[in-house]
């Protein structure tokens, strides 16, 4: 729940007043893959192409750009890893 916390305010932060928004859906769906991800294992890697279903459904309906997703995605991945090892959570992969 922190990482989801942290995320939402550094991505809130990053998109305040930038000429780009972050996407926060892709954030949401890109943290959520990297928990169970790094709860459970590699083997929820599976996961994975929800985030780029995700991204391409944003793209499609014009929400957000490629470069967005991006951005969102990378952003939710170091934030949830850093917040895990800030926290010493043990982590399985």
């Amino acid at each position: 729940m922190t990482s989801v916390v942290a995320g939402a305010v550094i991505a809130m932060a990053v998109a305040h007043g930038a000429p780009s928004k972050v996407s926060l859906r892709m954030r949401g769906i890109a943290d959520s893959v990297t928990v169970f991800v790094l709860l459970f294992g590699p083997i929820l890697l599976v996961l994975s192409p929800l985030v780029a279903l995700v991204g391409w459904a944003r793209w499609r309906v014009g929400a957000h750009t490629v470069a967005q997703a991006v951005v969102a995605t990378v952003l939710a991945v170091g934030i949830t890893v850093g917040t895990f090892r800030l926290l010493r959570v043990p982590i399985t992969v």
